[in-house]
């Protein structure tokens, strides 16, 4: 999840720097993405209590 946002954000960093995007654009997209990655981490971490969960009932 990690390498992934990485990512998004230096294509975006590059995107301004190019200047196909504002720096407030920059700042909205930065913020959209951190909210989808807090919302993927937050599916993962349910997953895998629920797998535990399962893991300690056998």
């Amino acid at each position: 999840m990690r390498k992934v946002r990485q990512e998004a954000n230096d294509s975006l960093k590059k995107e301004e720097k190019d200047g196909d995007i504002t720096e407030d654009e920059l700042h909205k997209d930065r913020d959209a993405v951190q909210k989808l990655t807090d919302k993927y981490c937050a599916q993962i971490d349910d997953i895998a209590v629920a797998k535990q969960k399962e893991i300690t009932e056998l």
